[in-house]
């Protein structure tokens, strides 16, 4: 009986051991990085950050998650109306632009890029005293004083990109009054010399090709970054739909704008798009979600994206909100399962290195380089999701690179090992010689990640 048993188990081992998938993860040289990365972020925005009760000592928590992340690039909301009406003139002193200020401070004081956007003003929540429609010369003329003040005359030099109107084919839905706005715009940044501070971005479109589409055929002159927002489907994403969709988009641009080549493509906001409305996803807390975001980040970055920023940061951010990191403070700021994968790819995938595009012949596995050189001294990044319900396994080698030390992180369900503030530490290190390779297991619906950085 006993040697049965041993019998079945040796051939099920067998079997199970033949079963798994292989596959060859190689960068071979000379291929070319994705250069200009300006990294991995979030959408953090001010807005109900005192609706939601927080205060200076929430705020430093808050803070400290972010420094922990390393997050190098986030997007923030400006209302035209925080700061002017037509009929009080300018207040720069309310209590909405003091918390603008406190974000801003942060982002100055902490390195981090600012994308400033504003929302618009058409819309009844957004309405502006004085202001109906977004083609009046004043608004362009209002938001180049805003920005005069916030670059020139209070220092945050942090911001580097201004993005006119949120999902403009939404919020404005006529497309030649938002070019107008926007030429508008153009104009004012040129005439104060703003335009050699920020880098204007846009269109910022939500599931509307032909609006990206027409703004490479009649604004392509107005912008120096190229950005969307996409909301992808989960079946279709697994499939490497966002790869395909995003390089539709940036392909039309290179085919048709001459300056092309010389500017950034960025998503400024990336979520899913199941179970979406404004203010909650239904998905945010599962753990799939984390898997998800990290396969739409490779495949972005596949496309030729020069940065993805997260729809969003935290709850605290907006009234009755379910889309962040962590839950508001009324639920206690509890950090989400897909804080563990974003994290990493904000704190292990730093702007300004050098990404590669690692090939996988398996519709079911994404895999992404990084290449961090500093001081003369080199490092490597790795992430690799693995979207099957079957396990892998990954050789992954890098052409010409010796011995690297390294620290090994692993997002999987019931199996993520988090220090007492809940961020991830390694669950084991070892020393490889890339040239050589390493092989490792992938379990089903997880991802890997890899770096020899030493924080």
């Amino acid at each position: 009986m006993i040697r049965k048993i041993l019998y079945i188990l040796f051939f099920s081992s067998l079997i199970y051991s033949q079963s798994i998938e292989k596959i060859n993860l190689k960068i071979s040289f000379p291929t070319q990085p994705v250069t200009q990365f300006k990294g991995f972020g979030a959408e953090w925005d001010s807005r109900a950050y005192d609706l939601n009760g927080v205060d200076e000592e929430d705020f430093k928590l808050i803070g400290d998650r972010i420094k922990w992340m390393k997050m190098p690039i986030v997007r923030i909301m400006m209302q035209t109306k925080w700061c002017y009406s037509k009929s009080l003139g300018y207040d720069w002193e309310n209590r909405n632009m003091q918390l603008l200020y406190r974000h801003l401070d942060f982002c100055q004081q902490n390195g981090i890029d600012v994308i400033l956007s504003d929302w618009g003003i058409e819309v009844d929540w957004l309405a502006v005293d004085g202001i109906e429609k977004m083609d009046n010369p004043l608004y362009a003329e209002v938001i180049g004083t805003y920005l005069d003040y916030l670059i020139n005359k209070k220092g945050f030099t942090c911001i580097k990109y201004f993005g006119l109107v949120n999902e403009p084919n939404y919020e404005v839905g006529n497309f030649e009054r938002w070019r107008n706005g926007a030429e508008n715009l153009f104009q004012v940044l040129k005439d104060r010399e703003l335009d050699k501070k920020v880098k204007f971005i846009g269109p910022g479109q939500s599931n509307d090709n032909e609006w990206f589409f027409n703004t490479v055929d009649e604004a392509r002159y107005i912008f120096d970054v190229y950005d969307v927002h996409m909301y992808a489907w989960k079946d279709r994403t697994a499939k490497g739909s966002v790869q395909t969709d995003l390089t539709t988009l940036w392909n039309y641009a290179k085919s048709i704008d001459p300056k092309a080549d010389r500017k950034l493509y960025f998503v400024t906001e990336a979520g899913m798009r199941d179970g979406q409305s404004a203010a909650i996803s239904t998905q945010i807390n599962t753990f799939y979600y984390g898997v998800f975001m990290v396969d739409f980040a490779i495949q972005a970055i596949h496309s030729g994206a020069n940065a993805v920023l997260a729809w969003m940061l935290d709850d605290n951010s907006h009234p009755d909100f379910q889309w962040g990191l962590w839950t508001d403070k009324k639920n206690g700021m509890k950090l989400r399962p897909w804080f563990y994968t974003w994290s990493l790819l904000t704190k292990l995938f730093p702007a300004g290195s050098d990404l590669y595009k690692i090939r996988s012949r398996s519709i079911n596995v994404r895999a992404l380089g990084s290449k961090i050189v500093s001081n003369g001294k080199s490092n490597w990044s790795f992430s690799v999701v693995n979207v099957n319900a079957n396990p892998v396994k990954i050789n992954l080698k890098v052409d010409n690179e010796g011995e690297f030390y390294f620290n090994q992180y692993l997002y999987s369900e019931n199996d993520m090992k988090v220090d007492g503030n809940g961020f991830p530490v390694p669950i084991k290190s070892f020393s490889v010689n890339l040239s050589e390779g390493v092989e490792i297991e992938i379990k089903p619906h997880s991802v890997l990640f890899l770096t020899s950085l030493s924080y």
